[in-house]
This record gives C-alpha cells, structure tokens and sequence, in this order.
C-alpha cells in the first residue's frame, strides 16, 4: 500500500484494519445492537461481529458499493477510512463500516458546517492530515462532508467516513476508456482548480495534492494488490465486475489522466 499519512502514535482500530477485505455479510450476523443516532435514510445501528464493533445504516445498491470503494482506496492512499462492507437485511442492503473508538466531531465544525474554508486559508494546524483526507472526498465526488461524516481520534488525527452519496467512486472502477478517460482528466483538473479558486494558502495546497500525486506516481498493482481476491460481491459493483481487477485497471487509466491534470495547470 502507498502511504501517504504516517502514524506512529498507535491506532484507534483492530490490527490489519488498513487492510481488512470488504465483505457481503447478513444481518444476523451482528450482535448486540445499540442505537447510533439517525442517519440520512433513518436510524444507524451499532452492532458487534465477533470483538469488532460496526456501524450499520439503510442504504441501496450504489450506496453500499461507494462506502467499499471509498474504504479501499483510502487506506490504500495511506489515509484514514475504516473497513466497510455491504449487509443483506431481509429484501434490503446495508452499509457498515468499522466503528472508530472514541471519534470525536471537531468542537469548531457543527454537524451542519460543509465549508472546509471556516478555518481559514491555512485549515487548523492542530489536524495535520486535515487537507489530505478533505482531498479524498473531492476525489470521489462527494460533496457532503460535513461535520457528521469526519471526526478526530485521540491522536488528533481526522478520519472520514460515509461516503454512500459519492457521485464519482464509479471512476476507481470504471474501465479504461477514451470516454471515461476524458471525464476523468476534467474531473481531477477541476476538483483542483476548485480549490484554488477558493484561495488556499500555498502549504494547504501541497497538502491538499498529496493524494492527487500519489495517483499520478503510484503503480496500480502495488497500490491495490491486496485486494487481488475480492470479487463482485454479488453483484454489488458496476458491471457487476470483481472489484479487485476494476481497481487495478481503473488506477492506470486514473494516473495518466492525473498526470495530465497536473500537468495542466503546472503542477506535475
């Protein structure tokens, strides 16, 4: 896996969390279920599999395959997503990913704040992987990060989470075609111009392109090889492909075309 983020203070979640597969599981399976408050399409459930605890949601189709594609290619960027998996509950499909102890919602952002910029030009010094982990949300498309999809751990670093509503996770598996390719240079090029224009200082900008360059530079085997098993997981992902050769062959046509947003607007 490329790592983008170190940590050497310890970790909040199980060991092999960074690499834990995604699942289709049922149910019934989890046990011990708690209330977790209400989410966008009504009540989130805490539920224990086994020593592990995982936050479960109403979701659909697409949405449980945008939280496994957000997870993967998070942690494989080095940065801090929990595992997820898709849930059958009955007719219905789940989504569920692994519960981050004692995440805290930063004190200054409301559950309602969706502007990155309220901390000013700099983003607050005291999160320092704040611009990379915002930078995977304009990545996937995912528009909606605010206050209730992040948190802080006891090490002061942010993790992101909820991405059932990311309008281009599609792209970290769509095929390596001229039409895909050319949404996809438009796409990066855009998210960075966006941020740009928004007036980021300098230092939050180099942060903010640490995963855009680690795409550019990163070799899709080693970068999602530890995914080389996991399959369509019944029929969850588009196309109804294995998910783990969609990433692989997505990665290669999403570096040549990072490369080229790069170099672009002068930044390669």
């Amino acid at each position: 896996m490329s790592g983008s983020i170190s940590r050497d203070r310890g970790s909040v979640l199980p060991p092999g969390w960074q690499t834990r597969l995604p699942e289709r599981r049922r149910f019934q399976e989890f046990a011990v279920l708690e209330p977790g408050g209400r989410g966008r399409n009504g009540p989130v459930l805490v539920g224990r599999l086994g020593k592990e605890r995982w936050v479960l949601k109403s979701s659909d189709l697409a949405g449980a395959a945008n939280e496994i594609i957000a997870s993967v290619v998070g942690r494989s960027l080095g940065l801090l997503v929990p595992p997820a998996m898709a849930v059958d509950k009955g007719g219905d499909l789940w989504a569920a990913s692994m519960h981050v102890f004692g995440l805290q919602h930063h004190p200054r952002v409301g559950f309602n704040d969706r502007n990155p910029f309220r901390f000013g030009p700099d983003g607050p010094a005291d999160i320092p992987n704040y611009w990379p982990q915002v930078a995977l949300g304009k990545l996937l498309g995912d528009h909606d990060r605010k206050g209730g999809n992040w948190g802080i751990d006891q090490y002061g670093q942010r993790w992101d989470f909820d991405f059932s509503l990311s309008e281009n996770a599609h792209l970290f598996i769509g095929p390596d075609a001229p039409d895909w390719n050319h949404y996809r240079r438009e796409f990066f090029r855009e998210g960075i111009e966006g941020m740009q224009a928004r007036g980021i200082s300098p230092s939050a900008l180099e942060g903010f392109l640490i995963p855009y360059r680690a795409l550019a530079q990163s070799d899709p085997e080693k970068l999602y090889g530890w995914t080389s098993e996991v399959g369509d997981l019944g029929g969850l992902f588009m196309g109804q492909r294995p998910l783990g050769p969609a990433l692989i062959e997505a990665a290669r046509a999403n570096r040549q075309a990072m490369r080229e947003a790069l170099e672009d607007l002068g930044l390669d």
